[in-house]
């Protein structure tokens, strides 16, 4: 990630991960949601942080934090896939964030 946030700063890319905490030992997810064709071809992507990487003790939540950085096209197809228990354990906390935002709202 740290590779990846360097590249977006020295290309030009107007997303950069302004707020990733780079020194932790976090595990990143990457969700591209947009192509972009300039200054090269390259994805705006949503990074989901995740600080305690994949290892929780029973019963503690999970936390995460949100940036968004522009990958050149190139690197991002170079990135390697989550393996499937990864990607679904993931897509599980993810889901309790989503909830946990919308209940939030609901309050106001």
């Amino acid at each position: 990630m740290r590779e990846l946030v360097e590249t977006a700063r020295t290309s030009g890319f107007s997303r950069k991960g302004v707020g990733l905490d780079l020194e932790a030992g976090q595990t990143f997810v990457v969700v591209p949601y947009l192509p972009e064709p300039t200054p090269v071809k390259s994805w705006i992507c949503l990074i989901a942080a995740f600080p305690h990487a994949m290892d929780l003790p029973i019963g503690e939540k999970p936390r995460c934090d949100f940036a968004r950085l522009d990958i050149a096209e190139a690197d991002f197809n170079s990135l390697s896939p989550a393996k499937a228990k990864v990607r679904d354990q993931l897509l599980h906390w993810l889901a309790w964030e989503a909830y946990r935002g919308q209940k939030s709202r609901d309050k106001e």
